[in-house]
């Protein structure tokens, strides 16, 4: 989420130093503007989309892990699986 969030802003104030270097044409570019900015914002989401299922069987083997030696502190019986 964070290297989503930061391509973003990286990609918007690119957009806006160079457009401002060369004079915003609001009333003439405004379509090319959106196209752009549609563009960004499909990039994080991208960014998002691939990072999330790449974190989930690590995220999802922590908190086994950690159940299983909880239910060992509280006296269970749990049988030990080699990973």
């Amino acid at each position: 989420m964070v290297a989503a969030a930061f391509t973003l802003i990286v990609l918007f104030a690119r957009f806006f130093i160079e457009e401002g270097i060369s004079g915003f044409d609001w009333s003439g570019k405004i379509g090319d503007y959106l196209k752009d900015w549609f563009g960004f914002i499909l990039i994080s989401v991208t960014i998002v989309v691939v990072a999330v299922p790449e974190g989930l069987p690590l995220a999802v083997m922590i908190a086994l892990a950690y159940s299983v030696q909880k239910m060992l502190k509280d006296m269970n019986f749990v049988k030990r699986l080699a990973s």
